[in-house]
């Protein structure tokens, strides 16, 4: 072998090991890179759980319940919507408590659209929610918020729309749900037009709440809905 070819062979490895040199320093972890591969994610992750964790415990040393969630509301949702933001569009998957939780302080601070935009996401990537919760797929926890909230806001005589509703074909249609859930969706919005005295919308959903789940206790504001309509029926013959 010539001394001219030996050269250029060392000259052709070392530019490789400059090459390979340079690709891992360029993957080497830092907030700027964060995803820029798994690793550097689940790196990332892990520092953001450990803060998390530390944040949970602040929550939960905090006694007063409008505390709490004036702390979720203005410095812990802002100190982790960006990281969730930015995992979000990174393409990665995976288990992510961070985001979960995210999820869960913004359905408890009432903000529902980003609370939804977000619970769709976790539910395409295969999140869980945290142990401890009865049942632990997505779905159920939003379902369940929702209706929690919109049974309050009815009892205080507010409008829980247009959240209550516009959930609905995802409850009672496109979630696989246990039948209580939309059981009680049709209930409270069968609830809230007998208040309005649109009987037919009252009874449809009123049955339908039945049909899903016998115990759902509707027996007597159907038949008042009935009756109602019976005695509207009669006063329009009576017209004619």
């Amino acid at each position: 072998m010539s001394l001219a070819i030996e050269h250029k062979r060392r000259v052709l490895a070392q530019g490789v090991a400059v090459a390979v040199a340079a690709t891992a320093a360029s993957k080497t972890y830092s907030t700027e890179n964060a995803f820029s591969s798994p690793a550097n994610a689940r790196k990332n992750l892990m520092l953001q759980e450990a803060a998390l964790d530390l944040d949970l415990e602040r929550l939960s040393a905090l006694k007063n319940m409008a505390a709490r969630q004036d702390l979720k509301r203005n410095e812990l949702l802002p100190k982790y919507q960006d990281y969730v933001q930015r995992y979000a569009e990174s393409g990665l998957n995976l288990d992510n408590r961070v985001l979960v939780r995210v999820l869960i302080w913004l359905f408890d601070t009432a903000q529902f659209e980003d609370g939804l935009e977000l619970a769709d996401f976790a539910i395409e990537q295969g999140q869980l929610m945290p142990e401890g919760f009865k049942r632990r797929d997505v779905e159920t926890f939003v379902a369940d918020a929702i209706y929690d909230w919109a049974y309050a806001e009815y009892q205080a005589d507010r409008s829980p729309e247009p959240y209550l509703s516009d959930l609905l074909p995802r409850v009672d249609g496109e979630w696989v749900l246990t039948e209580q859930i939309p059981s009680k969706y049709h209930k409270l919005i069968g609830m809230r037009a007998m208040k309005n005295e649109q009987w037919e919308t009252a009874l449809m959903h009123l049955e339908r709440s039945t049909e899903l789940y016998a115990k759902a206790g509707n027996e007597t504001r159907i038949k008042e809905c009935r009756k109602a309509l019976a005695k509207q029926r009669n006063a329009a013959g009576v017209t004619e």
